[in-house]
């Protein structure tokens, strides 16, 4: 399928984020190696002025002029039941390499992308000049004091349950979620009552090939906050342009209010949000992923 010169231009342009996370990389590079001081200056300096920075219209509208989604084949967003306005948690699957079904969806209107603030880990956010290209678009950390006051808010808030854990499980071809080990966003959904969703998009691990091998290793470094992939397409750092995005949001999960939840409490919803992710996914398969189990970590 061609591709306009607008959509061509804008998928590469926004690569230089890459370049950005390079250079932090060979910044912290000199520090331990050299201890540099204008390092450690730099870096300070740059994560105070990103805490400053907000969410800005004028960046969002120049992103979404370009339709980056438009890069893929096809690209559609399916609602089993019409979500909830507020109060809601939309949890979504899989990670991937760049999370494209959660955060170049957003603002999609007419769909529950229109008004959902999604969530980031800090150290995405804090990561020099990549990290404020994420605040500008509208992203918000995830962090504890965060969580809560967007829910007690009773705002619509999207995360990535799976995390860094769940990326470095990507491969492609195949399906897999990092879940058995999150209880946390449960229990931050029973404080508040808040309804969760859960969200799976077929093609999100088809967008790159990626390297498999030492995983207990890669996801021992997920521990310290480390990236524990490597990836490549024909294009380098830009996606596989011949894929299908298909991003489904399943059945709402209807959360009591409890202020203090029991571990009892926490794992019986934990595993009714497993079995309605499951749910979600064998329904849709078949047609998005003929033949794909689903495997869950």
């Amino acid at each position: 399928m061609a591709k306009s010169l607008r959509v061509i231009v804008g998928t590469f342009f926004f690569q230089f984020w890459i370049l950005f996370m390079i250079l932090a990389g060979y910044m912290v590079y000199r520090l331990i190696v050299y201890r540099e001081a204008w390092n450690v200056i730099l870096f300070i300096v740059t994560m105070i002025l990103q805490v400053n920075y907000v969410k800005s219209e004028l960046f969002i509208k120049f992103q979404l002029w370009f339709k980056m989604m438009e890069w893929f084949d096809k690209r559609e967003i399916v609602e089993v039941e019409k979500p909830k306005k507020s109060n809601s948690m939309f949890c979504f699957h899989p990670h991937g390499i760049y999370s494209m079904g959660m955060v170049h969806n957003l603002y999609t209107k007419n769909t529950f992308f229109e008004n959902l603030i999604v969530l980031s880990s800090r150290f995405a956010l804090s990561i020099p000049f990549s990290g404020l290209l994420l605040t500008l678009f509208g992203l918000q950390g995830v962090h504890p004091e965060n969580l809560s006051k967007l829910l007690k808010k009773g705002s619509n808030v999207g995360i990535m349950v799976g995390g860094f854990e769940e990326a470095t499980l990507t491969k492609y071809g195949e399906n897999r979620v990092y879940i058995k080990e999150r209880k946390g966003f449960i229990k931050y959904a029973l404080r508040y009552g808040t309804t969760i969703y859960p969200v799976f998009t077929f093609g999100e691990n088809n967008m790159f090939y990626t390297y498999n091998g030492f995983q207990s290793l890669r996801l021992w470094l997920n521990k310290f906050k480390l990236i524990g992939t490597i990836y490549w397409s024909r294009f380098l750092t830009v996606p596989e342009p011949h894929t299908d995005m298909i991003t489904v949001c399943g059945k709402g999960i209807e959360l009591p209010k409890i202020e203090n939840p029991a571990k009892e409490e926490i794992d019986k919803y934990h595993e009714i949000y497993i079995k309605g992710l499951k749910e979600l996914y064998d329904t849709y398969a078949p047609k998005y992923a003929p033949k794909v189990p689903l495997q869950i970590f």
